[in-house]
């Protein structure tokens, strides 16, 4: 309410203002011309209605008629009440009223389209920000989407998997009844050839690695039949660099066989793994053969290790010189079934998966510049106490 009286004292105050200013120019002039006058205070007139509106152009007009008759018109200082006079006066009023009505009338205008451009741009605003927070949900949505199809297709992944290795359990049952009978032979007749040579030491040495290689094929035999029940690892702490040096000496014949050289790195102080040992020498035979058949022509097999502290985990690394992996198929070579070998199964890097990701690790072939596969995978530790080892290398074969 106070607004609005000030806004009014203000109004009507700037028109008395306008005709003060058009009375002391008109007096000034007038000496000079007397068509000054009633230009003037119009003028004073349409300043005021532009302003302060209607009322206040009204009221200008109004003290305007009076200065305008008591001092420019004759007899001046007085008023003569003449016919002369009142239509000179009403003419004047006419006019003023309605360049009065006219300056209020385009004020309002202006008003009006002010208050309609503010209208607008608050509209605007609205609108930009209700597009903001559109996107917003719009792209939340999208990514909410996103996640459950890759988790749909996760999903279908995996059952996928779980349907081939429960027809791997199958056919691994009605493969352990066809190979048990020629394992049977093959192990008596070892045990004849070492009754036979009891003091050969090299015999005898070669006999318990085909011994200790027909217990795994075994224990492989086994897994595959335990697979259908999951059969969970038997984690143990496990000194990996004792595991990859029999390993290393296991496979020395093949490798020579195959002119293969081999580089087995190991750091020292390299920690206990949680591990299962048959398992984990699955993964290892699986890599290897995998190496093997990609240089039939030989080459280099390589093996490092590495502690990573900040994960708590040891990470092995596999890589060769041979033919190679097309990075386009990185996600279809742990498929159970999948192969690009003319004489494969498709079950090795399945199996190898599985058995790391039991361990609480993760496998994942690496892009490397040049000829040659790499694989690394990670298996966690056992504890902070290192193994009590020595920093090796391992060039060749025995």
């Amino acid at each position: 309410m106070v607004g609005v009286r000030r806004k009014l004292i203000s109004q009507y105050g700037l028109a008395l203002v306008f005709v003060g200013l058009a009375l002391v120019l008109s007096h000034f002039l007038w000496p000079f011309t007397d068509r000054a006058t009633a230009t003037l205070f119009l003028a004073a007139i349409m300043l005021s209605a532009f302003f302060g509106g209607l009322g206040p152009g009204l009221i200008a007009t109004a003290i305007s008629a009076f200065l305008i008759d008591y001092y420019f018109v004759p007899p001046f200082f007085r008023f003569e009440l003449s016919s002369s006079t009142f239509l000179r006066a009403g003419m004047f009023t006419l006019l003023s009223v309605l360049v009065s009505w006219l300056n209020g009338s385009r004020r309002r205008l202006m008003l009006n389209l002010r208050e309609r451009d503010q209208e607008r741009e608050r509209l605007l605003e609205q609108i930009n920000l209700f597009n903001v927070h559109l996107k917003q949900e719009v792209d939340q949505k999208t990514q909410d989407l996103n996640a459950a199809a890759c988790e749909l297709l996760s999903a279908q992944q995996h059952l996928a998997q779980a349907e081939k290795m429960e027809l791997v359990g199958q056919l691994a049952a009605s493969l352990a009844h066809e190979i048990g009978t020629p394992l049977n032979a093959i192990s008596g007749h070892l045990q004849l050839l070492s009754r036979n040579h009891p003091g050969h030491i090299d015999t005898q040495r070669r006999v318990r690695i085909i011994n200790k290689q027909l217990d795994f094929i075994v224990s492989i035999v086994k897994s595959l039949l335990e697979r259908s029940h999951k059969r969970q690892a038997v984690i143990k702490p496990l000194d990996l660099s004792r595991v990859l040096k029999e390993m290393f000496v296991l496979v020395s014949p093949m490798l020579e066989q195959r002119s293969v050289n081999f580089e087995l790195a190991i750091p020292w102080e390299l920690p206990l793994v949680a591990a299962d040992q048959d398992k984990l020498q699955q993964v290892f035979l699986n890599l290897i053969n995998n190496s093997l058949d990609a240089m039939p022509s030989g080459g280099q097999l390589s093996i490092s290790t590495s502690y990573l502290p900040n994960d708590e985990s040891v990470s092995i690394t596999f890589s060769d010189s041979g033919q190679g992996i097309d990075p386009e198929l990185f996600d279809k070579i742990f498929e159970p079934m999948w192969t690009d070998k003319s004489a494969g199964n498709g079950f090795g890097l399945a199996i190898v998966r599985d058995i790391v990701r039991e361990h609480g690790g993760e496998i994942e072939p690496v892009l490397v510049n040049g000829p040659g596969a790499c694989f690394r995978f990670t298996l966690p530790v056992f504890s902070q106490m290192p193994a009590t080892i020595e920093n090796e290398v391992f060039v060749g074969a025995d």
